[in-house]
């Protein structure tokens, strides 16, 4: 028992330094790639963030309290850097919701999945759960940014800058706002579904040749290979 407890807390303290070192790497690359991440071509505005990675890979080699460190001190670094925190916080709950969403799509593999042990599908439902996630919580989070915490508490009037650029990517013409505001919710979900599939799609291949090393990053074994070895 001492020794499984031993055990335990080694892996622990591994799985938070882990996230603390993720943390880090995402802070740096957010600083590196600020003017150069690809944008979503429909909504210029919208950027694919390679920071993100970091905190799916914690969450992939070390477990979901590591991928929550991880997303939590980088959104407090983005915070501490932005002009107002509404940017960082609608950034922060779409890494929580697709990390939630990998969480859930780990339970449904275990639930319906589990005497199927590869990699490929359980990776499968993660990133299928993930992006239904992201999109679930930012179709709610973005409804109340575009039509009352944006331009009521902060005084940014997102539906005319969005109705500005679609009329410019698109060729959009709008009867009114609340066209506006269907058109946004419509176009920034399919941009989170992409997100969520650019944010777990590169770790996974990062992951897999990382694997063969990382028993001695991880203490052991990576956390999700508790879905691939055979009991």
């Amino acid at each position: 028992m001492v020794r499984l407890a031993e055990a335990l807390f080694a892996r622990k303290s591994v799985g938070l330094i882990g996230g603390a070192v993720f943390a880090s790497f995402a802070a740096v690359t957010t600083v590196i790639t600020a003017g150069i991440q690809p944008p979503f071509p429909i909504l210029p505005f919208l950027k694919f963030d390679p920071a993100e990675l970091f905190s799916v890979l914690a969450f992939l080699i070390f477990g979901p309290v590591a991928g929550l460190i991880t997303a939590t001190v980088h959104w407090i670094f983005l915070t501490v850097n932005a002009s107002t925190p509404l940017g960082p916080s609608v950034k922060f709950a779409a890494v929580l919701s697709t990390l939630l969403g990998l969480w859930l799509g780990g339970r449904l593999y275990q639930r319906f999945l589990g005497r199927y042990h590869q990699l490929s599908i359980v990776m499968g439902s993660m990133v299928g759960l993930a992006a239904l996630s992201r999109v679930a919580v930012l179709l709610l989070v973005n409804y109340f940014v575009f039509t009352y915490i944006g331009p009521v508490i902060f005084g940014i009037q997102y539906l005319q800058f969005s109705e500005k650029t679609l009329q410019l990517t698109l060729g959009l013409q709008f009867a009114g706002p609340w066209e506006v505001l269907m058109a946004m919710l419509f176009y920034t979900s399919i941009y989170n579904a992409l997100h969520a599939a650019f944010s777990v799609g590169i770790p996974y291949f990062i992951f897999t040749p990382l694997s063969l090393k990382v028993p001695e990053i991880a203490s052991g074994h990576p956390w999700i290979s508790r879905f691939t070895s055979r009991q």
